[in-house]
């Protein structure tokens, strides 16, 4: 009890510090927590699909640089994503690992994951993007878009993870980066990159391996992957973009010796896309893609005593899309309206138990147009959007946003939406227990609305106010066997706050509270379907860039609500990632770096047999050319 409560005065000292740092930056020249935040002077970054600052972004948005990703000696995106506010992941476990997540309350089935505009959701898998099998390494930045963002995204009911990769290198030949890792339970991390330019010629490419014995029982790690970037600038401005991505992961899930039962299986990605940027005049751009792929996923579950199958599902997912946009305008005036064709071919089969729905093959395709526009007058900004899908199995849904911004002189902005949206139903054996495909749409209507401000000087505070109503949700009983829809409502708040650096020192702190409700009953919904009532989340950052030297304490508190006997459904998970380098006045100096997860060796789980990763530690180093 002492430790728990020592841990949480901690985490609690660390948040209340945040609002004093900024009493003792006035030796800091210049305000950097507002780069990026729409709140500067600088050019902020915008969401890649509406082009705009963040000034005039309506809805809650966070995005995370690659700089940022490098202080956390990241493995994948899952363990970014744990740093985020307001995104939650069930569990940490070996990095390579399958994991689920939320954002807002809203589970992954309602999360649309694209990278580099390629979706990467299993449409036959609940949906389910596998976050801890896109490595960390190819990113660029992260954007995360908390609620309802259909009418820009299509089925995107809860929110969208758009993530973008690292463009070439300019105006250099060459430069990469090696870098190796090695810790607990021989995890290891092998990666490399290469990257350039030359005349209108560029090219960037990577591929590293990720392998473990596993940090619990039964969770061992196989993971390789690849990608490859190259682009072309023809005269005009116009430029080519082709991108390749592969990755296989061969992982054990899970493994009881109390219950007599394991699970392991096999997941692989093949993607591709092309793109053309091409500017028509002097506010107006054309941009076509295609993309394609293949993705497939197995899973085997087996009696441990006796190592016999009994279960052995498998999906294979072919899919292609093409869009086209205009671009009319700038940031403050301007509209984006396109047209996209997406087609996907699911085959299921599970060739042991043959259950109704288990073999399935289907085709869905969707024919989407979408308009999204910003008008500004003075310092307020109106910010519509549209848009509607034909979905050859499916209902037909029409998405809408309206959202608006305010400046309140030159440190305040006000911020709000609302929005109405919608997701695929469940394309599996759960989602049609009787092998006919449901047609009903998961549908959302949403209300957020907030500030973002820098009036205390050297503090950054943002925070947004949520209400969701979510019908049509599909729901499974494992127990009856049965599919049931459910109504439910959601609402909340997600704040967010920043400190500037005070001789190389900052904090960041973050609280989400999401109360979600059975609309019919009343009933508060357990966290395993909304995700944890509250949760904290803060780091203490140190930078000194003459010594070399970086430090990151991330702690990271949930409670998740769980009423399975025996679940441990409460904790904080603090983390210490450390990197030094050893020629700190060399722009390309190797780098060591250290991180030791999970400090105090705290347990979180629903079942004992499926926990979060014990208390672990890694060591490795970075060469840069």
């Amino acid at each position: 009890m002492t430790g728990k409560f020592l841990r949480k005065l901690s985490l609690a000292s660390l948040l209340l510090l945040i609002p004093l740092a900024p009493l003792r930056a006035m030796g800091v020249e210049g305000d950097e927590v507002t780069r990026s935040l729409g709140l500067s002077g600088e050019e902020p970054a915008g969401v890649s699909r509406l082009p705009r600052p963040a000034s005039l972004i309506a809805e809650n948005v966070t995005v995370v640089t690659a700089e940022e990703i490098a202080r956390l000696n990241a493995h994948t995106v899952a363990d970014v994503l744990q740093t985020v506010p307001g995104v939650q992941l069930d569990l940490l476990q070996t990095p390579g690992s399958i994991l689920l997540y939320n954002v807002l309350g809203s589970s992954n089935r309602h999360i649309l994951v694209q990278l580099d505009g390629v979706p990467q959701n299993f449409v036959g898998g609940e949906n389910l993007a596998h976050l801890g099998l896109i490595p960390a390494q190819v990113v660029e930045r992260i954007e995360i878009i908390k609620g309802a963002a259909s009418a820009a995204w299509g089925s995107a009911l809860g929110g969208v993870i758009n993530i973008i990769t690292k463009s070439p290198a300019p105006d250099r030949g060459a430069t990469g980066l090696a870098s190796a890792s090695i810790g607990t339970a021989a995890t290891s991390d092998l990666r490399g990159e290469i990257s350039g330019s030359r005349d209108a010629f560029g090219y960037y490419l990577t591929a590293g391996t990720i392998h473990s014995n596993g940090l619990i029982p039964g969770n061992n790690v196989d993971f390789r992957h690849g990608f490859g970037k190259l682009t072309y600038d023809f005269a005009g401005g116009a430029r080519a973009t082709l991108g390749l991505d592969i990755r296989h992961a061969d992982m054990g899930l899970m493994r009881s010796v109390k219950y007599d039962f394991y699970e392991n299986g096999e997941v692989r990605y093949l993607n591709g896309y092309l793109s053309l940027q091409v500017p028509l005049a002097q506010r107006l751009t054309l941009e076509v893609n295609g993309r394609g792929g293949v993705r497939e996923s197995t899973d085997r579950r087996g009696v441990l005593s006796q190592g016999i199958l009994f279960f052995t599902p498998e999906a294979r997912e072919t899919h292609q899309g093409y869009t086209a946009d205009l671009t009319w305008g700038d940031a403050q005036n301007g509209v984006k309206t396109g047209v996209e064709y997406e087609r996907i071919e699911v085959r299921q089969r599970e060739p042991l138990q043959r259950i109704p729905g288990s073999n399935s093959d289907l085709g869905l395709d969707r024919h989407s147009f979408y308009a999204n526009g910003t008008y500004t007058i003075g310092r307020f900004s109106l910010l519509p959007g549209v848009r509607v899908d034909h979905l050859n199995l499916l209902d037909d849904p029409v998405s809408a946003t309206l959202g608006a911004t305010l400046r309140l002189g030159q440190d305040t902005l006000l911020r709000g939406y609302a929005a109405r949206g919608y997701s695929l139903p469940l394309i599996s054996r759960y989602g049609s227990p009787t092998g006919e495909l449901e047609h009903e749409l998961q549908q959302v209507g949403t209300v957020q609305g907030g500030v973002e401000t820098t009036a205390v000087p050297y503090l950054w505070l943002k925070g947004m106010l949520f209400h969701t109503n979510v019908w049509n949700i599909q729901e499974y009983d494992f127990q009856a066997g049965l599919l049931y829809r459910d109504k439910q409502r959601r609402h909340g708040v997600d704040l967010e706050l920043r400190t500037s650096p005070w001789h190389g020192l900052s904090l960041n702190g973050a609280y989400t509270f999401t109360d979600a409700r059975n609309r019919a009953t009343g009933e508060q919904l357990e966290g395993s379907q909304s995700g944890p009532r509250h949760a904290v989340k803060g780091a203490l950052t140190y930078d000194n860039d003459e010594a070399g030297l970086t430090a990151v304490l991330t702690a990271n508190y949930t409670n998740w609500n769980l009423t399975a006997p025996g679940a441990r459904s409460q904790a904080t998970l603090w983390d210490l990632h450390l990197n030094q380098k050893l020629l700190p006045a060399r722009d390309n100096s190797p780098e060591l770096f250290f991180s030791l997860r999970n400090i105090f060796d705290t347990k979180l789980y629903e079942y004992d047999f499926r926990p979060a990763a014990p208390r672990w530690f890694e060591v490795g180093g970075r060469f840069r050319f």
